[in-house]
């Protein structure tokens, strides 16, 4: 029996851990659409982005986002994740860590749509997302995988948590974006650094509870450069890295999170100290040539 996937638009949102669920069929229907995404200081840049379909797979009034939507799925789930490309140009989906039952990936055409099909058998955190020229565009984002146990990332229980948060880290070079087609990849140079794709000072801020509050940061790199990220004034134990759980988990405050790779780490909320800055060990803190901006958030404890 066939049931449709709940899906959990996030920009550094928290969300409380769900229950545990049953394998079963799952049927995620996603628009591929362009837009405008809007950035600080009145600026903008022409963007490709995925969305959910309504009733149907139907595409009509599609928004696209940046990041896609949150993916949620079950351990065991069998997943047909179906691209409709309202596009004038071709669109690929692969899910780096996830083998595909259709290969590496799938491709659909132009105003056509195209289905992936995989088993969702390994727990963690992974980035669904274009390829070449479609990946600066915005076509990523995060799928999670979780496991059987509910409030876990993973199925020891040393990986439990009480919140989590999706922390999907990108840049713009918007000279690319106007001209995807043509422009030089060897000249692409980022103006904007962002989390969920937004820079500071519009970055969401993540809600850490109240002290002793266990909260998972999935760390998703849809850029192009490795990125390091500093977390001020708390560690976090670092858990896993391209959903692989780690034998020995660490203590760090800041951590460089590979192109396209994902990490996921645990921070729990100390009991002084109401905002800690998560931010950009490289000082990808600008919005152009105006500063501060970038690649800044903060873990706000109420």
């Amino acid at each position: 029996m066939r049931r449709t996937l709940v899906l959990v638009l996030i920009a550094a949102c928290l969300v409380l851990p769900g229950r545990s669920a049953a394998a079963a069929g799952v049927t995620i229907d996603l628009c591929v659409s362009a837009g405008t995404l809007s950035l600080p200081g009145s600026a903008s840049a022409a963007v490709w982005g995925f969305s959910q379909a309504g009733p149907g797979g139907s595409c009509a009034g599609a928004t696209p986002s940046l990041p896609g939507p949150v993916l949620s799925v079950h351990e065991g789930d069998e997943v047909s994740l179906v691209v409709h490309n309202t596009l004038t140009t071709p669109v690929s989906l692969e899910i780096p860590g996830v083998p595909l039952d259709q290969g590496a990936g799938v491709t659909a055409a132009a105003g056509a749509a195209a289905t992936a099909t995989f088993t969702a058998s390994a727990p963690g955190t992974y980035l669904y997302q274009g390829t070449e020229r479609q990946l600066p565009m915005g076509l990523y984002g995060a799928l999670v995988v979780r496991p059987a146990t509910a409030g876990r990332a993973y199925a020891s229980a040393a990986t439990a948590y009480d919140r989590e948060a999706v922390l999907v880290l990108s840049a713009i070079d918007p000279a690319f974006n106007a001209s995807p087609a043509t422009a030089d990849l060897h000249r692409y140079a980022p103006k904007y650094w962002l989390i969920n794709g937004k820079a500071y000072p519009d970055t969401d801020p993540v809600h850490g509870g109240p002290p002793g509050t266990t909260v998972l940061l999935r760390y998703l790199n849809a850029g192009f450069d490795n990125t390091s990220m500093r977390l001020l004034g708390l560690y976090e134990r670092v858990i896993a890295r391209d959903a692989h759980p780690l034998g020995n988990p660490f203590e760090a405050t800041s951590e460089t999170i590979p192109a396209g790779g994902t990490e996921d780490a645990v921070v729990t909320v100390p009991p002084t100290g109401s905002r800690f800055a998560l931010y950009n060990r490289q000082l990808h803190l600008t919005n152009g040539a105006s500063s501060p901006g970038g690649m800044l958030t903060f873990v706000e404890v109420p």
